[in-house]
């Protein structure tokens, strides 16, 4: 049972969480530049004020008119956040003040503020009555005294009230939130229904994932080639995967139908011998005999069944079983001893010639198959015939060849030979007692252990199997 949430939904949530990252970082930046924005606006205008105040002190004639320009130029409403200013000349003997009814703006930051240098401007942040905040500009300027060789420094302080900046920040973060959330949810919306249109060829191959059985992978139609190219290689695989449980089943079918047959013949014809022994009375010899038909009948369904034990244990397993060191050039020798005896049955010579060789794999297995290809080769080779064994070792890898004088196999053949149950035309009878399994049984454990076989035959030339395995060492 599966519990996951769906991928659209894990989709639309990581959207969302992106959306929501984006709108917060376009607001955080939009917000600090915005606030930027207003300060500069006020530096500039605290700016221009103190350019005033300075043009007025150059443009009149008398400290009284100059006052007067001033208080003229700020205003004089007390209480008001009108701009609260002070104006004064430090060094000299009844210097020149002039400032607004209020307190000295210097007064109002809690910690001391450092004038700036002379000829340059400062900007500072001040706090009035502990909640009012000010932006304040204070200008310090050079002019000279009465006389040539004195000087004084000619000082302009301006602050304007800032907290208002503060207000239309709050009000531009409001209208940013409510601009980001339609913007979020409307994307979030959309990013569904866009999700939604692209996994819809998931859904279709769910829909057709959901139609399959057994009786219809053979019948199923690759899937639709309009699919996306993210899709592709699943969908690439997708198909590729059913033909192969197809044919896998089709195999399986067939195996399951030759097997049956197979079976059923040794059983059949054994049943029928003893059903007409027991007919009617019979001689001992005519007794021994249908008994003896019975027993090789038996032998060859025995046979048979241990062959399908072993191709289904060679199934369950990845690799070769008992994993040891094998001297191949003995092992080889030792087989061919064990088939001397057959070879002069048929009428066959046999001979090998060996070269040292050392692999690692299963002893039992590379018997059986070494075994199977002799016995094949004896058994369907001309009578009278020669079967030769030999061993080439190279670098990396042992050929074994198993060569036999009968070219009796079609070239259409030789890539059906090895599928389980089937046998080549002109073996097709049953007096050699073979099923068909022997060459598969054989490819089987050559691919356990990392090898391979292939097989050549003509008329001219015999047929030919090569057995390659890779080698541990070579020694020579």
């Amino acid at each position: 049972m599966y519990s996951g949430t769906s991928l659209r939904f894990r989709l639309g949530m990581g959207m969302g969480v992106m959306l929501v990252m984006t709108v917060m970082v376009v607001t955080i930046f939009a917000i600090l530049e915005f606030r930027e924005t207003m300060f500069d606006i006020l530096d500039q205008s605290l700016q221009s004020q103190v350019a005033a105040v300075e043009a007025t002190m150059l443009t009149t004639e008398t400290p009284i008119t100059a006052v007067s320009e001033i208080r003229s130029l700020f205003g004089d409403r007390e209480g008001k956040k009108n701009p609260v200013y002070r104006v004064w000349l430090e060094g000299k003997r009844d210097s020149f003040d002039i400032s607004s009814h209020e307190q000295w703006p210097l007064d109002w930051s809690a910690e001391e503020t450092e004038p700036p240098a002379s000829g340059d401007q400062k900007f500072i942040n001040v706090i009035r009555d502990g909640e009012r905040p000010y932006r304040l500009i204070w200008s310090r300027s050079e002019i000279s005294g009465d006389d040539a060789d004195t000087t004084a420094d000619f000082n302009i302080v301006v602050a304007n009230y800032s907290g208002e900046i503060n207000g239309e920040i709050f009000e531009f973060v409001k209208v940013a939130l409510y601009i980001g959330g339609i913007v979020l949810l409307s994307s979030m919306l959309f990013a569904l229904g866009l999700l939604g249109w692209g996994l819809k060829p998931v859904k279709e191959m769910t829909q057709r994932m959901n139609d399959i059985t057994g009786k219809n992978l053979d019948q199923l139609s690759p899937v639709n080639a309009k699919s996306p190219a993210e899709l592709e290689p699943f969908v690439r695989s997708w198909d590729e995967m059913i033909e192969r449980l197809a044919l896998a089943l089709k195999q399986q079918r067939r195996f399951t139908g030759d097997a049956s047959h197979e079976l059923r013949t040794p059983l059949a014809v054994a049943k029928s011998t003893l059903q007409a022994a027991r007919s009617r009375s019979r001689t001992a010899a005519e007794y021994e005999k249908a008994i003896d038909q019975s027993l090789e009948d038996l032998g060859r369904l025995e046979d048979l069944t241990e062959q399908l034990l072993t191709l289904t244990r060679l199934d369950d397993i990845q690799e070769a079983g008992n994993q040891e060191e094998i001297p191949l050039q003995e092992l080889v020798a030792d087989v061919c001893r064990q088939y001397f005896l057959l070879a002069e049955a048929h009428a066959v010579e046999l001979k090998w010639r060996v070269e040292e060789a050392v692999i690692k794999g299963d002893p039992e297995q590379i018997k059986r198959l070494l075994g199977n290809l002799i016995e094949n080769a004896i058994k369907h080779g001309p009578e009278g015939g020669k079967v030769e064994v030999s061993m080439q070792a190279g670098k990396e890898a042992v050929k074994i060849l198993v060569h036999d004088e009968g070219g009796g196999i079609a070239e259409e053949e030789t890539r059906l030979i090895f599928d389980r149950f089937y046998r080549v035309k002109q073996a097709r009878d049953r007096a050699s007692g073979g099923a068909g399994l022997g060459l598969a049984i054989a490819r089987e454990i050559a691919r356990r252990h990392g090898g391979e076989i292939t097989v050549t035959s003509g008329p001219s030339s015999g047929t030919e199997f090569i057995v390659t395995l890779p080698l541990l060492t070579v020694d020579r």
